[in-house]
């Protein structure tokens, strides 16, 4: 690890305790991939002939899948959870060479765990979608999942006499699907706490949702990215994209003027649900009529979504679709001083008054080597330019 920063692995289902220091040292590479829906790592061993990987931690069931790892990075006293992670393989390659056998260890986060078992069937009498997310979220409790649940803007409890839902598919498949229905979505990310992960389902806010953006003194955003500034230059690439072809506009179709028949389209923009992050507004480029939202995908019930329920389905595919404008690049952990964070709001300056501004962090792949800690990132943004001229470094 480089000068001020500190790698931290702890392990165990429910107590989490440090790694032997063995496994550290025989690390050659660790990759950890953030973005959403779900999270994954693989990690990268020397295994040495008759040293502790071979001879001890394998045989010992130290990477059997299902075996729980929290990976922690901490630079200059700030400390980020990269990921809380379980094993799903790992891959051995031996080499004739000395030194150059390895074993690979994969893995992904705690949805890699809901999305293993299929328990259809399971009944939940008397539960509106909220009701099914909270009974389902209530299982996983014990490895430190924290519900965050916002309730739909309509929403109505089903009388048992007249039947009940039944689960469809696994945990994680039967959540992601209410989620979709009500225009949701369902995202989980560690915590400040190793062991602790937020289970956030709701609208998606962008960066406005459960993630680290607000503190006690409000809005709390990351150091800037900083390019083209020669020694306050913090990334080393950092490069933009605009497709101005997808930004989506759905829209319903009221037919209340029954005297004429004439029928009024409704527009429903994503700036509700996702505010422009600059003052350069971006026109719509497609239209789209909200006719295959008109019934509920749950086949129990088959029943037509009312009108708030279309509503929020129309918010949050339009919310997503705003995000038009892309940026991707490398960072330099030990220039930048901190870890991004997906979801997580960050300033870029330094690339233009066009491309500089506030975006949100889409994606995050943290590599690590000896001497070597960088990150490659996506970032996106809704609208053109800054409101400030002024950011935090």
């Amino acid at each position: 690890m480089l000068r001020g920063a500190q790698l931290s692995i702890r392990t165990g289902f429910i107590t989490h305790d440090p790694v032997p220091q063995a496994l550290i040292d025989a690390i050659t590479e660790l990759q950890i991939t953030r973005q959403s829906p779900r999270g994954g790592f693989q990690m990268k061993l020397r295994l040495a002939k008759g040293g502790p990987v071979e001879t001890e931690m394998l045989p010992g069931g130290m990477f059997t899948p299902g075996k729980r790892f929290i990976f922690s990075l901490m630079i200059d006293g700030v400390r980020t959870v990269l990921l809380d992670g379980f094993v799903a393989r790992y891959d051995v390659a031996q080499a004739n060479d000395a030194g150059k056998a390895t074993l690979s260890v994969t893995g992904g986060d705690v949805t890699q765990l809901m999305d293993q078992y299929d328990i259809t069937g399971l009944p939940m009498p008397g539960m509106p979608p909220m009701g099914q997310v909270a009974f389902i979220l209530a299982r996983w409790t014990p490895l430190g999942v924290i519900p965050a649940i916002l309730p739909p803007p309509s929403w109505t409890i089903p009388n048992p006499v007249n039947g009940w839902h039944i689960q469809q598919g696994t945990d994680y498949g039967h959540v992601n699907r209410l989620a979709r229905a009500c225009g949701y979505v369902f995202l989980v990310e560690p915590t400040e706490q190793e062991g602790v992960t937020t289970a956030y389902w709701g609208p998606d806010l962008g960066g406005l949702t459960p993630g680290g953006n607000f503190n006690s003194q409000g809005l709390s955003m990351l150091p800037a990215l900083t390019v083209n500034m020669d020694q306050a230059s913090n990334v080393e690439t950092l490069s933009f994209s605009f497709d101005g072809t997808q930004k989506l506009l759905p829209y319903l179709l009221s037919q209340e003027i029954r005297a004429t028949g004439l029928t009024i389209p409704i527009p429903i923009p994503g700036e509700i649900l996702s505010p422009p992050m600059g003052p350069g507004w971006i026109p719509y480029a497609r239209f789209s009529k909200l006719a295959d939202l008109g019934r509920n995908s749950d086949r129990e019930t088959q029943a037509r979504l009312d009108i708030p329920e279309l509503v929020m389905r129309g918010l949050g595919e339009a919310a997503q679709a705003s995000r038009v404008i892309g940026a991707s690049g490398t960072l330099d952990l030990a220039r930048y001083g901190r870890a991004l964070v997906p979801g997580r709001l960050v300033p870029v300056r330094g690339a233009g008054p066009h491309h500089d501004g506030v975006y949100l962090v889409k994606s995050v792949t943290t590599s690590i080597k000896r001497g070597s800690l960088k990150q490659n990132f996506q970032l996106s943004k809704n609208a053109h330019g800054s409101y400030t001229q002024e950011v935090a470094a």
